[in-house]
């Protein structure tokens, strides 16, 4: 039972491992920012270590609270119990990235022994805000602890601790953190009518707020892809698997996702180009259109292995595509001509053109998810 006595406790037992955890947050802050740039997400990201005496006030709290007193028995329930000990915070540019930065967030970290799904909490969707409809709270909280992988070095004493991350818009954040101090940490039931009244409208333009950045951004990248535009030769006709193989690797880049093999734009090279001649694609501009980054990043996580584990399972596994090559632009271009493709016209005797497989197969691969 938590007691004055061993709120004291579990305070100078934190303070101990002050340091532990405060590179544990330099640690995450890292990774995150790391990942988020190669993603190309717009955010920010700052992390913080609990001050003693914020900890003390708050445990000396829940001795008040039977509910939370019961938790702890010892000082180390410190770490168990309460968990934003370290915490840090990802201020995304635009509220539809809050999903995408959790996504990631699996992907690069772990969450605590026994626990499910990162303790994922989206809280404008808890009873304490949607039953307030003065309420403007916007994030979503997760427990996440670092990946066996990376305990290396300095950070191999960090296997045991966790640290909250919350998910948050800019302009939610400043909502959040205005709330946080008036409301959350103070007696809601004393504000003014000017009060309220402030904080409701402050929450309707965070909203409105968002909707302008994310027009801004829409502006910004058309503008940037009319001067990418600009740069291309868009009268010069590619007429050879090789001029398509440079300019593929110039635009794409050699390495197209994170934590991917690099592409080797010279394989496979030919049924692609003549894909794109079947199709009527001659100019960069056509092409850049047809297969964009996201349809390439679709067909790599999503469409590829479920493709792969029909073709394994039918027995198709010649030929199989390598999604290293340039099979993978082939992929995401059939993934939308399918039907046009599956018609290129076959000659001779021998084995069915790479393209021409592969888009006959898709087809076949549609009608069975059906």
């Amino acid at each position: 039972m938590l007691t004055y006595e061993l709120a004291e406790e579990c305070t100078a037992e934190y303070h101990r491992s002050f340091d532990r955890l405060l590179k544990l947050v330099l640690r995450i802050v890292e990774k995150l920012e790391a990942e988020l740039k190669e993603r190309k997400i717009m955010a920010r990201v700052s992390g913080r270590v609990k001050g003693r005496e914020s900890l003390r006030s708050k445990l000396l709290k829940w001795v008040e609270e039977p509910e939370k007193a019961k938790l702890f028995s010892d000082p180390r329930d410190v770490f168990k119990h309460v968990g934003d000990l370290a915490a840090v915070r990802v201020m995304t540019y635009v509220e539809q990235d809050r999903d995408r930065v959790a996504s990631i967030v699996r992907e690069i970290f772990a969450h605590r022994s026994g626990r499910e799904d990162f303790e994922y909490e989206i809280k404008e969707q808890s009873l304490r805000v949607k039953s307030d409809d003065a309420n403007y709270y916007r994030a979503s909280h997760m427990q996440i602890c670092l990946r066996q992988s990376d305990l290396t070095g300095t950070s191999e004493n960090l296997g045991d601790d966790h640290c909250e991350l919350q998910i948050t818009s800019m302009l939610a954040h400043v909502w959040n953190e205005i709330e946080h101090d008036i409301v959350y940490k103070g007696d809601k039931a004393q504000l003014s009518v000017d009060e309220a009244s402030a904080l409701e409208s402050l929450g309707l333009l965070t909203k409105t707020g968002d909707n302008i950045i994310v027009n801004l951004m829409n502006a910004n990248a058309r503008r940037e892809m009319e001067l990418q535009k600009k740069s291309v030769n868009a009268s010069k006709e590619i007429v050879s698997a090789e001029a398509l193989s440079s300019f593929l690797e110039e635009h794409y880049g050699a390495k197209l996702f994170s934590h991917s093999q690099p592409i080797d734009y010279r394989k496979h090279i030919e049924p692609l180009f003549l894909a794109l001649r079947y199709l009527g694609l001659f100019h960069p501009n056509d092409i850049m259109a047809a297969i964009t980054p996201s349809v390439l990043y679709e067909t790599r996580k999503t469409e590829w292995p479920l493709f792969k584990k029909f073709l394994h399972k039918n027995g198709h596994e010649k030929p199989m595509p390598n999604i290293n090559s340039c099979d993978l632009f082939l992929l995401a271009l059939i993934s939308r001509h399918s039907a046009k493709l599956a018609t290129f016209p076959r000659t001779g005797m021998g084995p069915r053109p790479r393209q021409l497989a592969f888009a006959q197969r898709w087809e076949t691969f549609l009608s069975s998810r059906q």
